[in-house]
């Protein structure tokens, strides 16, 4: 969905034929011979494309013009780039390219495109082009973008309804199958599984809730069916809003492989390491300080990530992360104390305290509020038996130091 200009020429304003500059656009009129369609992206397999991708064309033969409007992309040359990426402050852009070119670049990836021509009158189209050609002025053509509410599609379904207020009817009932938003990403993510852990990482709450079939429209598959079964009413007059579909390139087949290595199987696999090294532990009367050090530190290093991608960034979906059940940040500081022989009361009572809350999280994993991703359990468990042993170990050191004291003092 997200172009993220792979291709550098493609994000540049396109000057075209027999127009000198951008300029020459603006208040210009489509010929009747002109047409305007939805083009819809398939997948790709990177993760910034395995969502699809949505534009609009305008093609008109008699000014000699075949041009895409793009609002999936954005400028590589931003100041502090990687930075407003990482805070949701970085501005998408409408750009312009090349029909031809535009297309090229999706089949030379292997992804299908597809075009549904909407069914308007000239003037109709003359309205939706004065739309997108004002749109793209340089005051108008940024956005914050949102990829759940304010993206390449919501942002097409957004301006027809604006240029068509009160027009336009998406029949779309039977998109109604009670998913989330989390539900219809993960549609999309079944061939790459450490993508969806990775998602199902960093995204909270938010995105667990129910989306309304018109929510359903941030995807642009879903978007490409929402025009199909809407329609266009004016002058008393109700008719299609698109025609039919038109296959401009169908990709060829891509063989499907989750890979070995799965999330579910590298942290299972981790369990039983953490299993067998606490085993050891007990046989061997020891506690594995290294390693409680450098497991718990990197526990809580990745929950003050997702407290700053909540409290510290403008995504919406990053709130409310129950995943900070088991990462707790505070694991970070935690951890330099887990490398001495004897821990600290507070710090005994605190991985009591956090071997409980893992046990808790885990009776009650079905019902929290955020699907929790299933590799997470694993993790969890490794997180509550080295809590528990950490406790149990200390509390029996204790015992033994005081015992001979008291001995000696009979």
């Amino acid at each position: 969905m997200r172009n993220y200009l792979k291709h550098a020429g493609l994000a540049l304003a396109f000057c075209l034929l027999s127009f000198q500059g951008w300029a020459q656009f603006e208040g210009s009129r489509l010929s009747p011979q002109a047409r305007i369609s939805l083009i819809t992206c398939s997948s790709g397999s990177d993760l910034y494309a395995i969502f699809g991708h949505s534009a609009v064309r305008v093609h008109d033969p008699v000014n000699r013009f075949d041009v895409v409007f793009n609002y999936g992309t954005f400028d590589f040359d931003e100041p502090n780039f990687y930075l407003k990426f990482i805070r949701g402050k970085l501005r998408y852009k409408l750009s312009i390219s090349d029909f031809n070119q535009f297309v090229y670049s999706y089949t030379r990836d292997n992804r299908s495109v597809y075009e549904q021509e909407m069914n308007l009158t000239e003037a109709q189209r003359q309205q939706y082009w004065a739309f997108l050609t004002n749109n793209y002025l340089p005051e108008n053509r940024f956005y914050l973008y949102d990829f759940f509410f304010d993206n390449c599609a919501t942002r097409i379904r957004d301006g027809v309804e604006a240029t068509f207020p009160s027009q336009i009817r998406f029949n779309i009932s039977d998109f109604d199958e009670d998913m989330s938003f989390r539900n219809l990403i993960d549609l999309y993510l079944v061939p790459q599984p450490w993508s969806d852990f990775g998602i199902d990482f960093a995204l909270g709450a938010p995105i667990d809730r129910e989306a309304t079939p018109y929510e359903y429209m941030f995807l642009p598959d879903f978007l490409a069916k929402g025009f199909a079964n809407a329609t266009l009413t004016a002058n008393g007059q109700t008719k299609p809003l698109v025609g039919e579909m038109q296959v401009l390139f169908e990709r060829e087949p891509i063989p499907f492989t989750r890979g070995f290595f799965t999330p579910m199987l590298v942290w299972w696999l981790f369990f039983v390491a953490v299993l067998a090294l606490t085993v050891a532990d007990v046989l061997r009367r020891r506690r594995s300080r290294a390693f409680d050090m450098t497991f718990f530190f990197i526990v809580g290093f990745m929950g003050v990530v997702l407290l700053l991608l909540w409290v510290a960034t403008d995504h919406q979906a990053t709130a409310y992360n129950f995943n900070l059940l088991w990462a707790l940040p505070t694991h970070l500081i935690v951890a330099f104390f887990l490398g001495r022989n004897a821990l600290p009361a507070w710090a005994s009572r605190y991985m009591l305290g956090t071997a409980v809350l893992a046990a808790v999280l885990l009776l009650f994993w079905p019902w929290w509020p955020q699907m929790l991703h299933q590799a997470f359990v694993p993790v969890t468990l490794a997180i509550g038996l080295r809590a528990a042993y950490t406790v149990w170990f200390s509390r029996k050191t204790a015992t033994e130091t005081i015992e001979p004291q008291v001995k000696q003092t009979i």
